[in-house]
């Protein structure tokens, strides 16, 4: 938008007037400016024009980017003695400059006015955390659709579904220990067993949201910065690094230099069995001496060869528990091979079920500025699960047109209608599925087994220090915190080499492109940060106690526990 002449003048007066100032400060004797005497007419006119084009860029600074720059420039100035350090010292101020400006911007167009503190009715946080799916309309739904498939007239999944008595457990003792206080702000004195006294301008509702949201919460622009500058940079480095390693090795592969092996079998399964698809669990039952699971996705999510999401009634996959490998899957009226359901059951993984613990993970922050000096660890911790939302939802879109230009995926998941963003859409707005019957499978399943005792442990302690945990919710904070980094830690384990996903498949194999990036880019560990994000040695009194009891059950799963959403 062109300015108009009123509004331009006074900053070319200011800019007139800056290039005066550094012609005088420049023309001053040698001495009064500790700059080594050894300078040059080309060291001066250098420094000079770096000066003139950094007052420049501050005649439009947000006031928090130009009170850093003109911290760093007056710093320069008074503690670096030689020319050349002023100058490298100038340039470092003027690039990070440009960047903050630029990441402002970032901040500006997706936050003021789009986004609302918890504490405004307009945030879907303001309220509880939706009802999840009860286990009566998620049953009653899948008979529902299975009537209208042939394929699944002898289904042994279906009819055990159809005869099985649900057992209503009301874990009222669960749901006390998570409710949370419905402040964000901390009383003066706040004791541990939650007994708040809520400040008005700090309150939050009492109702229940219709549903989950993953990337709402307002993050205000120093946080957004500090996200930025500490880590965003080694977010990309991360997937940069993957990216680039994965172009070559399908590279060697297309010249049959390698050929990974897999067992698509066993993996499966364990993408069933040891991930939080394990949800999905339905019903066993006995098939020629075997102890078969099955697992039941309705209204399942999936992108076809031409780049457009779908929804299947039904995707349903059988597994042997006592070999932990794969029996049979069908996808509607299609049957479905172990190859085929990997690269289901992976991309389900990534757009549909990983981003409801995500969503789900923004009940359980604070990110008021009460919290500092009450519980600095939790308002950090809430900071990154924010900003790795906003990331993960708003941002990752925009990094496809990068890998379309790599050959990594197809050009169709750069189209207008953005298949992914709408699987994410599906896997929120379908919400958590009740799972009570999930213990029977904690005998088979080393992830299920930890969480279900961890979770015990975890609520037990989050009601002991309540009070250092103003509006947020104890299920939230488990599922965005212990359940979160369990499940890319068993992403990581159970889906060893990216080659594995089959992007030649006809009907499936756009998935399995995007799948490939998701695995070498997104799933590992961050490296580079400097904060601390795990439950082990927080030095927090909550995440201490919670880690040695975990330890305990597990200490392998309980060092992977992070205390934020930061991968």
């Amino acid at each position: 938008m062109m300015l108009s002449t009123s509004r331009q003048k006074p900053q070319m007066d200011i800019l007139a007037y800056s290039t005066q100032a550094v012609d005088s400060f420049f023309n001053l004797p040698t001495q009064s400016r500790r700059v080594n005497k050894a300078t040059t007419t080309f060291a001066d006119a250098t420094a000079k024009q770096l000066f003139t084009a950094i007052i420049a860029c501050f005649t439009r600074l947000p006031p928090t980017i130009l009170a850093f720059a003109i911290f760093g420039i007056l710093y320069t100035l008074w503690f670096v003695q030689s020319v050349a350090a002023i100058i490298l010292t100038l340039a470092v101020v003027l690039a990070y400059t440009c960047y903050a400006k630029w990441v402002y911007h970032k901040w500006e167009a997706a936050f003021p006015g789009r986004r609302f503190t918890r504490c405004n009715k307009r945030s879907p946080s303001y309220r509880h955390l939706p009802d999840i799916r009860s286990m009566e309309a998620n049953s009653k739904c899948i008979l529902e659709k299975s009537r209208s498939l042939r394929n699944f007239d002898d289904c042994e999944l279906i009819h055990s579904v159809n005869n099985s008595k649900t057992t209503k457990k009301k874990n009222k003792v669960s749901r006390d220990r998570a409710s949370r206080i419905d402040a964000l702000a901390p009383a003066k004195s706040a004791p541990l067993n939650g007994k708040l006294e809520e400040k008005e301008q700090h309150s939050l509702g009492k109702d229940k949201a219709p549903d989950l949201d993953m990337d709402h919460i307002f993050v205000k622009f120093s946080d957004f910065l500090w996200a930025y500058t500490f880590i965003g940079p080694f977010s990309y480095l991360l997937w940069l690094k993957g990216t680039t390693v994965l172009c070559f090795r399908k590279m060697l592969y297309k010249m049959g230099l390698i050929n990974p092996k897999c067992d698509y079998e066993t993996l499966a399964a364990a993408l069933l069995l040891e991930q939080t698809q394990a949800i999905h669990y339905h019903a066993r039952w006995k098939q020629d001496d075997k102890n078969i699971a099955g697992f039941v996705f309705a209204d399942f999510p999936y992108v076809d060869d031409n780049c457009d999401m779908k929804v299947a009634d039904l995707f349903t996959v059988a597994i042997d528990l006592d070999t932990k490998r794969f029996v049979k899957a069908k996808l509607d009226c299609e049957t479905i091979t172990a190859k085929e359901a990997v690269t289901l059951l992976w991309y389900n993984t990534i757009a549909a079920q990983h981003v409801k613990l995500h969503a789900m993970a923004n009940w359980g922050v604070n990110v008021d500025d009460s919290l500092k000096g009450a519980n600095d660890f939790l308002r950090r911790n809430s900071v990154v699960t924010a900003m790795y939302n906003f990331f993960g939802y708003t941002s990752f879109n925009g990094f496809l047109k990068i890998w379309a230009k790599q050959g990594l995926v197809s050009d169709g998941w750069t189209k207008p209608n953005a298949p992914l963003v709408q699987s994410f859409k599906h896997g929120i707005k379908s919400n958590i599925v009740q799972h009570m019957s999930i213990e029977e499978l904690a005998k088979y399943s080393r992830f299920v087994k930890f969480a279900i005792q961890v979770r015990s442990i975890f609520l037990y302690e989050f009601q002991k220090h309540k009070g250092l945990f103003p509006g947020v919710d104890g299920e939230a904070l488990f599922v965005g915190t212990v359940l979160h980094s369990l499940d890319h830690t068993f992403m990581e384990w159970n889906l060893k080499d990216a080659l594995y996903l089959d992007t030649s498949d006809n009907r499936f194999g756009k998935m399995a492109e995007v799948g490939q990036v998701v695995k070498v880019g997104f799933v590992s560990d961050v490296d580079g940060l400097y904060f601390h994000k795990r439950f082990k040695n927080s030095g927090h009194p909550f995440y201490d106690a919670v880690y040695k009891k975990a330890a305990k059950i597990d200490k392998l799963l309980a060092d992977n526990m992070d205390t934020c959403i930061i991968k």
